[in-house]
């Protein structure tokens, strides 16, 4: 269900007691990705975000990451709400897990609810909704919240500041100070300044560039460049993006306005939020403009733009699909204008490099590299974070969002800005914290190891599913299959051996390892070893020695013995 506005409760601030405040960030600390930060204020706690984050390279098989939700088990009959500050994955993508432990309300603006629409399982519909907008103050439960418009790669971006007794504390989400957006909705940095004025306790802060110097640089700034590369293009432009990025998306469509030429969105992701944001009149594009697959036969490729996803080299994606040749309905030919614009989330620039690789393979012309100045980041650089830090003057800072080397990087920028080393915290995944007028102090670790999902199914980081994987993935399976007399331990037949990614079929090896092993079921037998079990863990012994000796590797070794 919907909240208008004017349902919304104005709380005052009250003063007269003083609030117990407790901070647990579950995710977002020393990575990129699952950001999830836990606010409890007395008996009362919100959610912040929850987002999953890519797998590591490391991690076979696995789909992405979401934040270990164990801790909202102990603390469900506080929890009031779950506030989305934007609709990136990394910070909505775990939402559905978090639905299954706890259902409260989702406040989020009205692009994000309708990104979250198709995010959330239909097992777990129908769910409580909040519509709001930056100027909205509301209580959630007692908790006192008010929202602030940023500027970021993603429409109706939002922080938050919670007032409680000992003062505000202000969390960012991901930002950048953009003062010319293509919505011509800059930053609210008046509000930043007067929650300053008025006190801040706490800031927690994106750290995502907090190695980068200068500014962000605005996202109209790249209208230009699209312009340039229209005018050059004399073929089919294909044009990928976060399919968030509407302002992107918005900027392209009109460079191309001019030109005739007929858009077709493709992907599922990007479709949806062309339709949310059409919906809610984010984005502005005549009906008549817009194709579909059947209808681009007719159209000739120098009238053509083809929006879709894959900037991160994604193998499902529509680019990878037609990188590798085998999209459902178009084929990349030589004349193709190709415009990559995002920058590699680290962990996926080699998928990336392969994708343009294929492109370049294909005869498309792509446009990818920084020089070709095709990408603006959502994150603020150093320019934009001391600013933000400089308008909000906290007593206490907590960077967040980034690898540990940019939460480090926002503390120096702290510091440089006459901020006291001793009111700068480093803090990890897990790590509540308690904050007051006077101190910022560390509590007990609760769990937040990422839960891995593969398909449908929840695992930890150390799971043996996963430590098979790699046994898998480096040495290979190795199965031998022998049949044997159940009162004489006599081989009755086999032994059969069967490998994968161990030795070819056709290895001479392979002949000597059944001979070898028949050999051992003799003097095994003569010995009278013992049970089934017995000899199945005799022999996997044997052919774990015998194969690590003549190859140096230790597959994963099956023996099965069939009893008659």
């Amino acid at each position: 269900m919907f909240m208008t506005k004017t349902q919304l409760e104005r709380p005052e601030l009250n003063n007269q007691h003083h609030d117990t405040i407790r901070i647990t960030p579950l995710g977002g600390l020393g990575e990129i990705g699952k950001n999830m930060t836990v606010y409890e204020v007395n008996d009362d706690a919100i959610i912040v975000d929850a987002g999953f984050k890519f797998p590591e390279y490391d991690m076979q098989g696995i789909d992405y990451v979401i934040p270990n939700l164990d801790y909202l088990d102990q603390i469900k009959d506080k929890l009031r709400g779950i506030i989305i500050t934007h609709s990136h994955m990394d910070h909505i993508g775990a939402l559905g897990y978090v639905l299954e432990r706890v259902r409260v309300p989702i406040y989020a603006s009205k692009f994000a609810l309708g990104i979250i629409e198709d995010v959330i399982p239909g097992r777990m519909k129908p769910y409580e909704t909040v519509a709001i907008q930056a100027g909205d103050r509301i209580k959630i439960g007692r908790i006192d919240v008010e929202f602030i418009r940023v500027t970021h790669s993603v429409p109706e971006s939002m922080a938050i500041a919670i007032r409680t007794s000992e003062g505000i504390i202000v969390h960012t989400g991901d930002y950048k100070i953009d003062q010319t957006p293509v919505d011509d909705k800059p930053i609210d940095l008046q509000k930043f300044s007067a929650l300053g004025r008025e006190g801040i306790l706490l800031l927690l802060s994106d750290s995502t560039n907090a190695e980068e110097s200068g500014f962000a640089g605005s996202e109209r700034d790249l209208r230009s460049t699209f312009d340039g590369i229209v005018h050059e293009a004399k073929g089919r432009i294909i044009f990928s993006t976060f399919s968030s990025n509407i302002h992107r998306i918005q900027q392209i469509m009109d460079a191309v306005a001019p030109q005739g030429r007929k858009v077709l969105v493709d992907g599922r992701s990007i479709v949806s939020s062309v339709k949310v944001a059409r919906k809610v009149k984010i984005l502005e594009m005549p009906e008549n403009m817009f194709v579909q697959q059947d209808e681009m036969a007719s159209i000739p490729k120098d009238k053509m733009l083809i929006v879709t996803t894959g900037t991160q080299g994604e193998p499902m994606s529509g680019l990878s699909r037609l990188a590798r040749g085998e999209h459902d309905f178009v084929k990349i030919t030589k004349g193709d204008t190709v415009v990559l614009s995002a920058d590699p989330i680290p962990g996926n620039e080699e998928m990336v490099a392969r994708t343009v690789d294929n492109l370049f393979r294909r005869g498309a012309n792509v446009f990818y590299r920084r020089e070709d100045k095709v990408h603006v980041s959502g994150h603020g650089a150093q320019g934009d974070l001391k600013l933000m830090l400089s308008l909000t003057r906290p007593k206490f800072f907590v960077p967040i969002h980034g690898e540990y080397r940019h939460l480090v990087w926002n503390k120096r920028l702290a510091e440089s800005i006459g901020m006291p080393p001793s009111r700068v915290f480093i803090l990890e995944n897990g790590q509540t914290f308690a904050v007051d007028r006077e101190h910022l102090t560390t509590l007990k670790r609760v769990p937040a190891e990422g839960l891995l999902i593969d398909g449908l199914a929840l695992g930890l980081p150390d799971s043996p599913i996963l430590t098979d994987r790699a046994r898998l993935a480096k040495d290979g399976i190795l199965v031998a299959v022998v049949s044997v007399d159940r009162m004489t331990g006599k081989t009755l037949a086999g032994p059969e051996i069967a490998t994968k990614g161990v030795v070819t079929d056709d290895d001479a090896m392979l002949t000597d390892l059944a001979r070898e092993m028949k050999s051992f079921m003799t003097t095994h037998r003569s010995k009278e070893a013992g049970t089934a079990p017995d000899l199945q863990l005799d022999l996997r012994r044997f052919l774990t020695k015998y194969i690590y000796d003549k190859t140096r590797r230790r597959p994963i070794v099956i023996p099965v013995i069939l009893e008659r």
